[in-house]
């Protein structure tokens, strides 16, 4: 019982005490983004192009903040049940959204900032930039693979010596 109190006492002093915080800053967040949205979007009310951009952005957003919550809440899959597999096939799904939101966000982003570039290698630049953004993603969630890890728990606590040798494989 003892060794559970300390592995409590452990998490909430890892994770900054409630676990409901995570969800207060992200509602702070959002609103946040509500209101600036909405004031962008009163501003750009006579420009059909613009207010599209906006509402395109915020709505993007938003569903970028929710499939990376739903991501956090699964729980770790288990080794070789089914429902381990339906958690990994979860896992998958959600970060295939996730790049896709992500891409589009920056892809809508550097249209915008590509329209205002007065050269066109400043454009080229944007647009590299960005697909090299897109592509590096992609293969950090799908393609790579990092060293022989046996255990990601460790990884999850703030026992730096443990962790500290699992993220050196890692990097």
């Amino acid at each position: 019982m003892e060794e559970i109190n300390s592995l409590k006492a452990e998490e909430q002093q890892c994770h900054g005490g409630g676990g409901g915080g995570g969800r207060v800053s992200q509602a702070i967040a959002m609103l946040v983004a509500t209101a600036v949205t909405a004031q962008a979007a009163y501003r750009a009310r006579h420009a059909p192009w613009d207010l599209a951009f906006v509402l395109f952005a915020y709505a993007g957003l938003g569903l970028l903040f929710l499939c990376l919550s739903m991501h956090e809440r699964l729980p770790q899959p288990a080794a070789a049940d089914d429902d381990g597999e339906a958690v990994r096939r979860r896992r998958r799904w959600l970060k295939m959204a996730v790049w896709a939101l992500s891409t589009a966000l920056s892809a809508a982003f550097a249209w915008r900032v590509a329209a205002v570039m007065p050269a066109p290698a400043m454009k080229a630049a944007v647009w590299g930039m960005t697909s090299t953004v897109a592509v590096a993603g992609f293969y950090l969630l799908f393609a790579y693979r990092p060293a022989a890890i046996s255990s990601y728990s460790e990884l999850e606590t703030c026992k730096h010596e443990q962790a500290s040798s699992k993220l050196d494989q890692i990097l």
